[in-house]
Formats: C-alpha cells, sequence, structure tokens
C-alpha cells in the first residue's frame, strides 16, 4: 500500500489520537492540524520526531487550504463536540463543524486531493452537535456528486477507550469507569435503557484507517463503525462495576437536554455489509468487549489523577 502525508484536524483529540498511532504503525506521514500544541499528549504518546504539528483553525479558510494542499489525504475529525452543553448556543458548533468542514471540502476540491468525513451515530437527534456533524456529511456527499471529490464518510457509534475525557463534555464510558474506581456514585441519565453501540477506540481507527485508505471503494454511501448486539447503559454500568468490583451505587436522574429516552444508536445490518463487503472488516475483526472495556479500565486506574471527580 502506498506510503501517505495525511492530515488529521483534531489529531489530538480521543479518535484522532487513536488513528495517528494507527496510521504510523502503518508507515504513513501524519500530520497534526490543531489550534494548539499538546506538549504533554506528544510525550505521552511518543509522538515527538514522528507527528508534525501544524498550528490552525478550521474557522481560517485560507490556513486549511494550504494545509490540504500539502497532504495527500485530509480527515476531518476537528469539531465542537457537545449535546446538552452546546443547546443553549448553537452558533459555535455551526461554525465549526459545518463551516470548518466546508472549508475543508472545498480544499479537497481544489487541489484534488482525498478526504474523509467523521460522522456520528446519533445523526436523528435534535441537538446542535448531531444536527452540525450530519449536515457536514450531506455536504460532504454533495461535494462528491457535484464536484467529483473523493471525500468518505464514516459515522461512529458509542466509541470508548484509552484516552476519553471525562469533561467538560460528558462521555458515558469515563463517567461510568472513574466513579467506579472511586466508589461514588455513577449517574446514570434516564431510565438506561438507551442503546449506546460501544466500540473499542482501536477497533474504531481500524475501520477509520481502511475508509482513507482503501483506494476504488464507494464514496456515495455512509460507512458506519460499531458492535451491534444492543449495549445498553444499564448493561455498561454493570459490566464495569463488575470489572472493578466496585460498590458504588447508581443515581438516576432525568435525561439531558438534547437527548431522547429510550434511543437507539446502533450499527445498521447495512453497515455491517458495507465493512465486509468494501473494506474487508468484519465481527471477528472486533475486540470482545469485555477484554477491550478491561484494558480500559487498566489505563484509567493507572491516570486515574488525571481525571478530577466532584
Amino acid at each position: 500500500m502506498k506510503k501517505n502525508k495525511i492530515l488529521i484536524t483534531g489529531g489530538q483529540g480521543f479518535i484522532g489520537s487513536h488513528l495517528v498511532d494507527n496510521l504510523l504503525a502503518k508507515g504513513h506521514k501524519v500530520t497534526v492540524f490543531d489550534r494548539y500544541y499538546d506538549e504533554k499528549k506528544f510525550n505521552d504518546y511518543g509522538w515527538k520526531n514522528k507527528v508534525v504539528f501544524m498550528l490552525g483553525d478550521l474557522k481560517d479558510r485560507d490556513s486549511v487550504l494550504e494545509a490540504v494542499g500539502h497532504h495527500d489525504i485530509t480527515v476531518n475529525l476537528g469539531g465542537l463536540l457537545g449535546t446538552a452543553e452546546t443547546v443553549h448556543n448553537p452558533l459555535p458548533p455551526v461554525e465549526v463543524n459545518i463551516m470548518g468542514a466546508i472549508n475543508v471540502f472545498h480544499g479537497l476540491k481544489e487541489h484534488k486531493k482525498r478526504g474523509f468525513q467523521i460522522a456520528v451515530g446519533n445523526h436523528w437527534m435534535n441537538n446542535p452537535y448531531s444536527i452540525t456533524k450530519t449536515t457536514a456529511e450531506r455536504f460532504a456527499l454533495m461535494y462528491n456528486k457535484e464536484h467529483g471529490t473523493d471525500i468518505r464518510v464514516l459515522r461512529g457509534m458509542n466509541v470508548f477507550g484509552e484516552r476519553q475525557n471525562h469533561r467538560p463534555v460528558r462521555k458515558i464510558f469515563p463517567n461510568v469507569v472513574i466513579p467506579a474506581l472511586l466508589g461514588k456514585d455513577i449517574t446514570v441519565y434516564g431510565s438506561g435503557n438507551q442503546i449506546m453501540d460501544l466500540i473499542y477506540a482501536k477497533d474504531f481507527a481500524e475501520i477509520l484507517a481502511r475508509v482513507i485508505l482503501y483506494d476504488g471503494i464507494p464514496n456515495n454511501i455512509i460507512y458506519e463503525g460499531g458492535v451491534g448486539g444492543g449495549m445498553t447503559i444499564n448493561k455498561l454500568v454493570d459490566m464495569v462495576i463488575k470489572l472493578t468490583k466496585s460498590k458504588s451505587k447508581v443515581n438516576r436522574v432525568a435525561m439531558r437536554p438534547g437527548e431522547e429516552k429510550d434511543s437507539v444508536v446502533e450499527i445498521t445490518k447495512e453497515g455491517w455489509d458495507n465493512l465486509k463487503k468494501h473494506l474487508k472488516f468484519a465481527p471477528k475483526n472486533l475486540m470482545p468487549v469485555e477484554r477491550a472495556m478491561a484494558q480500559s479500565i487498566a489505563w484509567y486506574k493507572k491516570h486515574l489523577n488525571e481525571f478530577p471527580w466532584n
């Protein structure tokens, strides 16, 4: 396989960091494009002298176009996260998640380069994060149809694993694991019957790498990265309590704004069919969920002092 120069916006983020590791292991040259340089991450992840850092902002079209032009592939993982966190002020995610993505797409069109756009599993939810990421997803498909670009789109279900922050944007896995390790109450919003398709970060990074690297795959479909199996929040909590041998109690509260009770966010049959057909990725390639959880929990236990809890 050809070795590429790959630009990753948001490469210092949770999913981005695992993708950087995956691509480096495959021998590609990686540049991280971000608004700030996180020296601690570069040291902790072993990226010094391996990963190029480029200072830039998705909202700055000129810097985006220049960066895209210097690379073979651009992976747009940059974005403003948050469901309940963005409900009362949707303008920032509109500026970053939509306008920033369009800047990337424009650069890909102008420079005739391959690209990628990350999308969300809860694409049907009416909160600023889901709305803006789904809008960007649709723009990517429009660019492919109208401008002949090659922008691939992958919807991530609920990605979990090492390095995922618990604050300021609340993610389910660390907000169960960290209090479980500390013996604190675990907060569950709603009934806990919501289905949250949990896929291990390293598995998702491999699917993502195949989406961006494989030649000749369709770019007029939405790929999906998930596991399936009907994992509920209640089951997740039970598994974490068992794996951590925690005495934590479950504190049930009302649903947060921007989220829906008894929602189902899970890979579809069509999603699995596309992974098998176009990416040669099948369920056997996934790490078993209990093993993935155990590895992730061990990492959080080792780094617990980095995640203050109150």
